[in-house]
């Protein structure tokens, strides 16, 4: 196995920036600007369940696609109702030189005040006009209370892991099949 290259720091810079750029257009609701941060064939996984009441309703569920996709699911979403999304500590593990997967922590806050964690993890590709998001997974994080844990419960870190090394594969498993997970006539 040939080992991945590695990406230059303007590149990482690059994909931060698009990550960084898609939470303002979320927390400003610019759904026109979409196409500066995404794909426009971009997927959009996301739970189904408003109140998961296990670590298996967390699970990504729901598939939408196309920046209409995105637009959709955050608005009917429980995203909805938060006014301001960070995104925290990103790890990007490349996969060639024109793509990589992202995993990144969101805190979104709401219009009262209370938080939410997220775990992100994108799929982005180099597209003519720059790094695109081309697949999005969220997983809800520190929704679900246990009891064995005084406090709110929280996503154990192995449900995430596998998630990321999932979105990994999957992206590795594009590239040998079609020599690319985005279509080369693509142009934003």
């Amino acid at each position: 196995m040939s080992e991945t290259p590695a990406l230059d720091p303007q590149d990482r810079l690059d994909i931060l920036e698009t990550l960084h750029f898609l939470s303002h257009v979320i927390d400003n609701r610019e759904w026109d600007h979409l196409a500066y941060a995404v794909t426009e064939d971009v997927e959009y996984l996301a739970p189904r369940m408003v109140t998961p009441t296990s670590v298996a309703d967390l699970a990504p569920a729901m598939a939408l696609h196309g920046p209409a996709g995105i637009r959709q699911g955050y608005e009917l979403s429980q995203v909805a109702q938060y006014g301001s999304v960070h995104v925290l500590n990103t790890v990007i593990e490349p996969i060639d030189e024109d793509t990589a997967v992202t995993w990144s922590r969101m805190i979104l806050v709401s219009f009262d005040q209370r938080a939410v964690g997220t775990d992100v993890v994108d799929t982005v590709v180099r597209t003519p006009d720059g790094w695109r998001i081309c697949r999005r997974v969220l997983h809800a994080r520190n929704m679900v209370r246990e009891a064995e844990r005084s406090g709110a419960g929280y996503v154990p870190g192995p449900y995430t892991f596998v998630h990321f090394n999932e979105a990994i594969v999957r992206a590795q498993e594009t590239n040998a099949t079609t020599g690319h997970p985005r279509r080369e006539e693509q142009t934003r």
